[in-house]
């Protein structure tokens, strides 16, 4: 309900600001002027939150994804996470983790730590950080391997 309150106010306010600008231009035209600042107000901020979209999925393909593999893998390796394998994405394997009595406790910390910085960016930025970071867990599972200790290969 606050988001709502919140869409309310900020267009209230922008029409407000409208009328005063279409109000402090001496010209004939106030309707035309309205529309004009309207149009600024609402059309020139959703094309730059476009265009910073553009921006970011192109340097994350770059720069970012590779960096953030590398720490998703980094952070796994250092906790001895098990083996990825048998798992088809992301939230199934750390479902597992988080809920398997097997698993030790350090691994389940790191494991929900994980899934607290996915859920975050999912509320802050929905359409790029969050995405990509799921593409960048996926991949670091991809790219895993588990340490023989912790693969399940050595137990009877």
């Amino acid at each position: 309900m606050n988001w709502l309150l919140g869409i309310l106010f900020s267009a209230v306010f922008d029409v407000a600001l409208a009328v005063g600008l279409a109000m402090w231009d001496g010209r004939p035209d106030k309707a035309f002027m309205f529309l004009m600042a309207l149009l600024i107000l609402w059309i020139v901020p959703l094309g730059l939150s476009f265009w910073g979209v553009i921006k970011f999925w192109i340097s994350f393909v770059l720069f970012g994804r590779r960096r953030i593999v590398r720490h998703y893998k980094a952070e796994m390796y250092k906790s001895k996470f098990p083996t990825t394998n048998g798992f088809a994405d992301w939230q199934s394997y750390i479902d597992y983790l988080i809920t398997d009595d097997g698993v030790a406790t350090p691994v389940k910390i790191k494991a929900a730590s994980f899934v607290s910085e996915i859920q975050t960016y999912k509320t802050l930025k929905p359409a790029t950080v969050f995405l990509g970071l799921q593409m960048a867990l996926d991949r670091a599972m991809e790219e895993y391997q588990a340490p023989p200790s912790t693969s399940g290969m050595f137990t009877s």
